[in-house]
């Protein structure tokens, strides 16, 4: 019976952190949404439940990337925080896409890409790192440079 208190106020304790994670979230997005306005106005943008691509250069569209393709991808991930903040990683990675190998935002963001195509995939800290990776937390919003190599359909 001694434990219900200490229970109780780790509970609530948690719940805070949700509702402050998901305030930060909205300021994010809100500062997404006017990093594009003010300057991909004539770039195509395709939202896709919350993760925004900015199409920089056109694939060859003979394939778009669907749940259950291998793809080949070049990336370089920044912190985002209404600007371009700094590269926290980069590489090659080779996904299926849709098994959840990658975190919510770049799945989302890759789907639809085509083989050649150049993007910025930007998003809140909703569809980010669950647990602080590379040093970046999980109240940061992000913004990742994607460059799809090849597209193999399964």
């Amino acid at each position: 019976m001694k434990r219900l208190p200490y229970i109780l106020i780790l509970v609530l304790s948690l719940c805070g952190c949700e509702n402050q994670l998901a305030n930060t979230a909205i300021t994010q997005d809100e500062k997404i949404t006017s990093f594009i306005e003010s300057r991909y106005k004539d770039v195509p943008v395709i939202f896709n439940e919350g993760v925004n691509r900015i199409v920089l250069e056109e694939g060859d569209s003979t394939h778009f990337a669907v749940a259950g393709d291998l793809v080949n991808f070049s990336y370089v991930g920044y912190q985002f925080n209404g600007n371009i903040g700094g590269a926290f990683t980069s590489g090659d990675a080779i996904h299926i896409l849709g098994q959840g190998e990658m975190i919510k935002g770049l799945e989302l963001g890759i789907s639809g890409m085509c083989p050649g195509e150049k993007s910025y995939i930007v998003f809140s800290c909703k569809y980010g790192y669950d647990k602080t990776v590379a040093g970046i937390g999980r109240d940061q919003a992000l913004l990742f440079e994607v460059l799809m190599n090849d597209i193999k359909p399964q």
